[in-house]
């Protein structure tokens, strides 16, 4: 969960990519901060949301940066070319207005909802977002260990969406 791992591993997901993109504005001398939402992900895949239980993300991680003299949000958790699998626009970040994700994919169908806030913190709130992960997603503590350092989120995506197709 450290910028230079994610630099390292060339992936991430949506918390470390915040790490990396708050420690990289830092760098820069601005001032930077992680910041936390549960999002109701209305596009998330079958197997995703079996493993998981739900369609909610909890602790969904972004950036927020002081800009001419205000914080402003930056999503940084999906490229382009997985923008361009899910159907969604990709997120643009102009340094006046918060950049995070949208409510709808490209044919109008709901993408990502935001149903609360934690907040904002300088450093990462570990024990707190594995507490709610232990609390909320039992199967995916099984799991874990598995997934980790299994490939790049994008290429899990792939198979499985070619893994539901060869099911149909």
């Amino acid at each position: 969960m450290k910028a230079s791992s994610t630099l390292e591993k060339k992936s991430g997901f949506c918390i470390t990519k915040a790490i990396l993109l708050s420690a990289a504005a830092r760098a820069q001398k601005i001032p930077a901060r992680l910041g936390f939402a549960d999002v109701k992900n209305h596009l998330i895949t079958k197997k995703l949301r079996d493993l998981m239980g739900t369609d909610i993300f909890l602790y969904h991680g972004y950036s927020e940066l002081f800009l001419n003299g205000k914080w402003i949000k930056a999503t940084p958790a999906f490229n382009k070319s997985l923008c361009e699998k899910f159907n969604i626009q990709s997120l643009d970040f102009d340094g006046i207005n918060d950049s995070i994700f949208h409510p709808a994919d490209n044919s109008g169908n709901k993408h990502m909802e935001y149903i609360k806030y934690h907040g904002h913190y300088h450093d990462l709130p570990m024990d707190e977002i594995h507490l709610a992960y232990c609390r909320y997603y039992p199967k995916m503590a099984r799991y874990t260990e598995k997934f980790r350092n299994s490939g790049k989120f994008e290429d899990k995506f792939e198979k499985e969406k070619l893994d539901e197709k060869i099911k149909i």
